[in-house]
């Protein structure tokens, strides 16, 4: 298990952030699952274990009343097959229900007819209904299919005539560069709002200077840093066991220290490369990170790094 999941994991599956996620975007801001209503349950399926091992989700709850069962799926990167990967699972704890409820009636000597038995179920016996939302944590829009038919290939003949008898599978997908913050009242708030500056480390730097960024709580802070890939953030915050706004900030301070920032406005001169390939070199140095990621954290590309040593 990597550090996004570490740390995202159980950042998400806080009872109050879990709430407060379904209710945005199931019930539209209505406060409809409440947290004193949701029990963590393991969703695991023996059932559609493959040579990796059992199908297991990221996290399953269940509300008591209305019962409901939501899954949510963490997502960095892009899945193109995850309509049927999210059919599985909810296929999954449909059919452990009944595994369940099968157990509890024979454990109890309960009669079955021969219908019943073929069943696995009574007439009129009721599933427990079950949402999947996948979280999609990576950058910009989810580019793959959220429908079981968009991974089909269908002939114009079957499209003509039968394509109204193949059985779809659509997924939700709420993706984290576009959802409105304003829209929860949680500290997934700031979780969205660092998220969505990703790309811009001056207006990140804002940010977590911002009151609102300032009393976070580390399970919090770990999300972001992880998420937002702040590797030597990572490191300090977990060596150093200081705040991500402090450890932020000390390595941005360490950075103009060396001019970087000054240089770069003024254009790519030979003093400026100079800067340039030291703070970079210093970074590398300091916190033992590749060249990709101390660009990263300077605010350069790669690419004009080798610039720089040519301008040199």
């Amino acid at each position: 298990m990597g550090k996004k999941d570490t740390y995202t994991r159980p950042f998400m599956a806080n009872k109050e952030r879990f709430a407060e996620l379904i209710n945005v975007h199931i019930y539209q801001g209505k406060n409809s699952v409440k947290t004193e209503m949701l029990k963590k349950l393991r969703g695991g399926y023996p059932a559609l274990a493959s040579a990796t091992g059992e199908k297991e989700r990221d996290i399953l709850m269940e509300q008591e009343c209305p019962r409901m069962r939501y899954g949510v799926e963490l997502e960095t990167g892009i899945d193109y097959g995850m309509p049927e990967r999210i059919m599985l699972y909810d296929a999954g704890e449909y059919e452990k229900q009944i595994r369940e409820r099968n157990k509890n009636k024979r454990s109890r000597g309960e009669n079955q007819s021969y219908t019943e038995k073929k069943s696995r179920m009574k007439m009129g016996e009721r599933f427990i209904p079950v949402i999947t939302i996948v979280l999609y944590l990576g950058e910009g829009k989810w580019d793959a299919p959220q429908r079981l038919t968009e991974m089909m290939e269908i002939s114009s003949e079957v499209q003509k005539y039968a394509e109204s008898f193949i059985q779809d599978y659509r997924i939700q997908v709420v993706e984290a560069d576009f959802v409105n913050p304003e829209d929860y009242r949680t500290d997934l708030k700031e979780f969205f709002m660092a998220l969505q500056c990703r790309n811009d480390r001056k207006k990140l730097r804002t940010l977590l200077q911002s009151d609102e960024f300032q009393h976070l709580e580390h399970e919090t802070e770990m999300a972001i840093a992880v998420n937002l890939n702040l590797k030597p953030i990572i490191s300090k915050m977990e060596e150093e066991e200081i705040p991500m706004c402090k450890a932020f900030e000390e390595l941005m301070i360490e950075q103009e220290e060396l001019g970087m920032e000054k240089g770069m406005e003024k254009g790519m001169e030979k003093g400026d490369a100079d800067r340039l390939i030291k703070s970079v070199e210093h970074v590398i140095e300091k916190l033992k990170v590749s060249l990709s990621d101390a660009c990263g954290i300077i605010g350069v590309t790669t690419e004009e790094f080798e610039r720089a040593k040519c301008i040199k």
